[in-house]
């Protein structure tokens, strides 16, 4: 039998170390986590998803505060996902292909370990729409040198589509440069698709808001899998119908731009949010009912 005393000198040793083992993980993914926080600062359409990220974490330790016991101990699933981080860590030195995929799940493998030290295995599912956002965002920060282009390209030849369709002359050019730019003229005005109206902030989002919320209303892995997909449609359309809208309204309200600009976008960037929104809760009721007549 062991005394009050005993319990809190091991709880108080147990707390010290896993807190030592989470600041040298620190140190060993540190370049990883500056890099993330220097995109997320520089690139405007970034930030936000990194928001969501941190905004996600805050409620996962909340909850797990709220709903778990804190018992702070080194147990056999957080060694088993630390071992999961550095397997991962070596395949990333050992390859050289997909070598951001293999970092970037090593750190929430890693993350998930110290969360498995504290609340258990429970704490690690009841932090997944963190990890899981986390993950994605991860990614996109690697793809959006390479998505620039092809979705500035998208959204200009749609808008333009539907210009068209509309019956607005509309002309798509090409303006050279470093890098080049996308270029609607629309009647006697010219309206840049710069990198800034790519999309990629709305998509970024999109995609963290569909993981998060997949894995806290603990969805169905088809189900997962489908308002992840679902999300990049939703994304790409509201950019596209933003580009048409200040198109359409520029030349015929005498707002200043910038404030027409920005509020426009503020519509259609709520408004695929808010899509992606209702198709989890909606997703998350077929499940409901699913599961009750089961």
């Amino acid at each position: 039998m062991t005394n009050a005393s005993d319990q809190t000198s091991s709880r108080g040793f147990n707390i010290v170390l896993i807190v030592g083992i989470g600041v040298l993980l620190t140190l060993v993914y540190w370049p990883l986590l500056a890099w993330l926080a220097r995109a997320s600062l520089h690139v405007t359409q970034l930030s936000t998803g990194a928001l969501l990220v941190v905004f996600a974490a805050v409620v996962c330790l909340q909850d797990s505060l709220r709903a778990l016991r804190f018992a702070p101990q080194v147990n056999s699933p957080g060694v088993a996902l630390l071992a999961l981080g550095f397997a991962c860590l070596w395949l990333a030195r050992r390859f050289a292909v997909g070598v951001l995929p293999l970092v970037v799940f090593s750190l929430c493998a890693s993350f998930a370990a110290i969360v498995a030290f504290f609340f258990g295995r429970a704490g690690v599912r009841q932090f997944l729409p963190a990890l899981g956002g986390f993950l994605v965002f991860g990614l996109l920060v690697g793809l959006f040198p390479t998505l620039d282009w092809p979705l500035r390209a998208l959204a200009a030849k749609h808008a333009g589509s539907l210009l068209a369709w509309l019956g607005v002359p509309v002309r798509l050019l090409i303006e050279p440069g470093r890098p080049a730019e996308l270029v609607l003229g629309v009647g006697g005005q010219l309206f840049r698709v710069a990198t800034e109206c790519n999309g990629f902030g709305l998509l970024t989002s999109a995609l963290l808001l569909a993981t998060i919320l997949a894995f806290h209303y603990r969805l169905p892995w088809q189900n997962k899998l489908g308002l992840l997909a679902l999300s990049i449609p939703v994304a790409i359309v509201c950019n596209f119908l933003r580009i048409v809208s200040i198109c359409l309204v520029a030349p015929r309200v005498a707002w200043s731009y910038f404030f027409m600009h920005e509020a426009l976008g503020t519509i259609f960037y709520f408004a695929g949010l808010t899509l992606v929104w209702l198709a989890a809760r909606q997703a998350r009721g077929v499940d409901g009912e699913r599961t009750g007549r089961s």
